[in-house]
């Protein structure tokens, strides 16, 4: 009887640690990785995002800026913090997960890493300069496949997104066009509307361009039709179902993150997600929000890691 009594005195003295210890955190500040540098449009988000989940954890949220390698030096940064929740890392999947391949980073995008939760999807869109003689997704594709390795797109640069998602678009569409990388999105897009080159896939820093008819956008990517762009049609409205990709956003802190943080970070998360400011943040940043549990953004981050894994051998990306 007496052992009986003393392992059930353990449990519940272990039972009544773990609670003590959830309702405790955070009692200090906590830190948001953005892993480029200030003033960008991830680092804006950042900081909207930290700021409503401080409001909500009722401790100070501060954003550290650590950029440079296209975000692998902030995401190995974060590897190297404790793994007590009091850090976390903004991420976008796709160059998170593709990474590992173009870089030569010290850890493995989904193994190295807890997963918080997820905010939203960033859209994708195609669209091609004015000069290019086509209407719309029809004229277009006919104009590529008959023109083979004839029209250029333009990306952000090497292993980008934007690379990345035309490669990917190229081989569900079947046609073939001419990479011709950028230092960034800005020189790509002054290009584009130039009629130096022909097309893009980009993101955010289409839309003011494509509001202002300075390009022409031809097909988004998502499941329905965008609200900043009712009137255009998706991949798989235009017959493309087979090209389909998003750019989740979501927090993830160091691997072995105890399941209590986690679940208090993730519905600090899911807090601000509802938050009117930051869905207004989101969507201007072209993110449709939608807020993902730690298990639903681990499950993206595998099925991201294996589809850019492929496409970069079969495509033999390199820096």
């Amino acid at each position: 009887m007496k052992i009986v009594q003393r392992a059930l005195v353990a449990a519940m003295t272990a039972l009544l640690s773990l609670a003590v210890h959830a309702q405790s955190f955070p009692d200090h500040a906590l830190k948001l990785i953005v892993p480029f540098p200030p003033g960008g449009a991830t680092d804006t988000l950042g900081r909207i995002l930290a700021r409503k989940m401080g409001e909500i954890l009722n401790q100070p949220f501060v954003v550290e800026n650590h950029g440079g390698a296209g975000g692998t030096i902030g995401t190995e940064f974060v590897t190297r913090q404790p793994a007590d929740g009091y850090t976390v890392l903004l991420v976008n999947a796709i160059p998170h997960t593709a990474a590992r391949k173009l870089y030569p980073v010290k850890y493995d995008p989904v193994k190295s890493f807890t997963p918080i939760g997820a905010m939203g999807t960033l859209r994708y869109i195609l669209a091609i300069n004015n000069e290019v003689p086509a209407k719309d997704y029809a004229q277009f594709i006919t104009l590529a496949k008959a023109q083979p390795g004839k029209l250029n797109y333009a990306s952000a640069g090497v292993g980008t997104a934007p690379h990345l998602a035309m490669e990917l678009y190229m081989r569900a569409a079947g046609i073939e066009m001419v990479h011709v990388p950028y230092q960034g999105s800005g020189p790509a897009m002054t290009d584009l509307m130039g009629g130096r080159v022909q097309a893009i896939i980009e993101n955010v820093p289409l839309v003011p361009l494509i509001k202002s008819s300075k390009v022409h956008a031809l097909a988004i990517t998502g499941k329905t039709r965008s609200a900043s762009f009712p009137d255009l049609p998706t991949f798989t409205e235009v017959g493309l179902p087979a090209f389909e990709m998003s750019g989740t956003w979501g927090l993830i802190a160091p691997a072995g993150v105890p399941p209590d943080r986690v679940s208090v970070l993730s519905n600090a998360l899911a807090g601000a997600v509802k938050d009117p400011t930051v869905r207004d943040a989101l969507i201007a940043q072209g993110i449709d929000p939608d807020y993902g549990t730690s298990a639903e953004y681990g499950a993206v981050l595998v099925r991201e890691e294996a589809k850019w894994d492929k496409l970069i051998d079969e495509a033999k990306i390199k820096l």
